[in-house]
Parts: C-alpha cells; structure tokens; sequence
C-alpha cells in the first residue's frame, strides 16, 4: 500500500496500491455488546461474500480479494464512486432518488431469490472458516428468545403459559426451520448498508456482512397473510377505510 486512509468511524480504511488501484481494508477490533467475536464476524463475511461471487456468480456486494484471519484484516473490492444511500436520503428526501430506493429494494430482492435453497452450500464454506452452528444462525437475534423471553414476560408481570407458550415454541420451531424459504440476509439490510451511484443508474452493491444469516422472511410475510385472513373472518369490514365512515361506532363483541 502506498496510501491509507480512515473511513471514519468504521474500522475500515481506503488503500491505494502501487499500481493505483484502490481497495477496501477491514479490520477487527473490540465490539461492546456483540453477540459473537470480531474473528467470528470476520470470516463470516469472508465467508459471506466469497459465497455470492464465488459459488453463485453474484455481483450483489463486494468481491473479497484477500483475508489474513490472524491479522484479522481483509481486503475487498472497493464500489467507489458509489455512495451509501443514506446520505443521499438524508440529503435530499426520498423524492429524488426513488429510483436508488427501488434498486435498493431490487437487490435486497435478489439477494433473497439467488440464495433461497442455498443454506447447505453457504454453510460448507463458513464450516471451512471455523465452527458454526446452522440452526442457531438461522434464529439470529431472535435465538435469544428461547433462553430470555419467558423470563422476560414474568418481570414484566405477564407470566406464559399455557397455549402461549406453545405458540412461542412453534414460532421459534418455524423460524429456525423454514423449509425451501430460507435465504440468505446481511443481518443489517439498512438504507446505510447499500451503496448506489449518485447519478445515472443505481448500480446497487449490498455491504456489511459481518452479521449474515439464513432468514426465513418469506415465512414471516406467511404469517402475516394467515392473519390478515382470520381478522377478515371475524370482522368482514376489515379493508374499510374507516376515515370515509362518519360516523364511525366501536365494534362491540
């Protein structure tokens, strides 16, 4: 490298190289809070990235050019002149970069259909990293639920028991076991974590998987739909918009 520059506030410096490319250079350091260790995020990105471009062909994020997992330094593909699409929103409104919002939206879509299907072959590579376990992985941050949310609901004054907690067990049973839905998320899908051009086409790259997970999203949109139809069932009137009714009276059982 012959230059070096911080991208503050991140652990993340822009180099330049002796044949006056650029790249991206990441590195580990100390995460208050964090649920798993700087070298496990490390080469779960790694192992993330190198997933999408190496095994599925995706140029969904950045292409991981080398890690050193004992430096715990790795460098990647640099997406400049792109722009993270916060700053454009919180620049200027949503109005104007529609389209960025859309190719954000596109990509985020993407990332969910190319991989769908796909959690053996993820999963091989990031065993090759180091251990994982795939079904806590699947939970994410939801995981926490099994060992804390009862627990949680008696200080609050609100024991489960009963019929809800078996519905806790089936929810965390779906989630953690989705079927053909399961895909692959960056576990931090924020307007702040894709970067787009500024002008012209949006060209969007998706960024920051330290924190990647096979997610059953789709399930969770099922869930939704199942419960839309029972409110439809016990009320009819549900998809009246009630600002047209004037009067509007209370429903009463």
């Amino acid at each position: 490298m012959v230059e070096w520059t911080r991208l503050e506030p991140w652990r993340v410096a822009r180099g330049r190289t002796d044949r006056d490319e650029t790249v991206i250079i990441k590195w580990m350091g100390s995460h208050a809070g964090a649920a798993q260790t700087e070298a496990w995020r490390l080469r779960t990105e790694v192992a993330a990235l190198r997933f999408l471009s190496e095994d599925l062909g995706l140029g969904l994020a950045p292409r991981v050019l080398a890690e050193d997992f004992a430096a715990g330094r790795v460098i990647l593909e640099d997406l400049a002149p792109r722009t993270a699409l916060d700053v454009l929103l919180r620049r200027d409104g949503a109005e104007p970069h529609a389209e960025r919002l859309v190719a954000f939206a596109r990509a985020r879509g993407e990332l969910g259909a190319f991989t769908a299907g796909r959690a053996e072959p993820y999963y091989r590579r990031r065993s090759r990293l180091g251990t994982v376990d795939p079904a806590a992985d699947r939970l994410g941050r939801v995981a926490g639920l099994r060992r804390t949310g009862l627990s949680q609901t008696e200080v609050l004054g609100v024991p489960v028991s009963g019929a809800v907690e078996h519905d806790l067990a089936l929810a965390l049973a779906e989630l953690s076991d989705p079927g053909p839905f399961l895909a692959l998320s960056s576990g931090d899908p924020e307007a702040n974590n894709v970067l787009v051009h500024a002008g012209g086409a949006a060209d969007a790259r998706l960024i920051d998987f330290r924190r990647p997970n096979a997610r059953p999203l789709p399930h969770l949109a099922g869930l939704c739909s199942h419960l839309a139809e029972a409110l439809r069932h016990r009320w009819p009137d549900t998809d009246v918009d009630l600002t047209t009714v004037a009067p509007y009276t209370p429903r009463r059982r």
